[in-house]
């Protein structure tokens, strides 16, 4: 029986209210990890609501969402995906929760439940691997030097 694909979108439709057409219509999609994609646009052209509907983060009027062969409907659905693919918005404010990197860092283990010297302990390691342990205790929003 062949691998199924990393990630799969069947015939995926994304409508905003007012709009006059489907920002998605009968979308497939099929991406397996050994395939680097670029994804390019002009704006509004539905790169957000994509990768949105791929992360559970907007559901679709129509289609499937597939993550290695299952079918994801739910959020909890989404919880081994979001294990293995990030999303990273086009500003910061979007996405930094906290005051300092770790904190930040340490949020998404706290959200799959780690208790919190766990999640702080995996954050730091994560920013060791990164060679970023330099900026802990770093404000999130003064990290650019411009």
């Amino acid at each position: 029986m062949p691998t199924p694909p990393f990630i799969e979108l069947k015939r995926v439709t994304v409508a905003y209210a007012m709009a006059e057409q489907a920002v998605l219509q009968d979308l497939d999609l099929s991406y397996s990890p050994d395939q680097r994609i670029g994804l390019v646009g002009p704006n509004g052209s539905g790169k957000t609501t994509l990768f949105s509907v791929i992360m559970g983060l907007i559901q679709p009027q129509s289609g499937q969402v597939l993550f290695q062969g299952q079918e994801l409907v739910k959020d909890k659905d989404f919880a081994p995906l979001r294990r293995n693919v990030g999303l990273l918005f086009q500003d910061a404010e979007d996405q930094l929760f906290s005051p300092t990197v770790l904190e930040d860092v340490a949020f998404g283990p706290l959200n799959l439940g780690l208790k919190p010297a766990e999640a702080k302990d995996r954050a730091l390691a994560t920013l060791q691997q990164l060679g970023l342990e330099g900026f802990a205790d770093r404000i999130t929003h003064r990290l650019s030097g411009g």
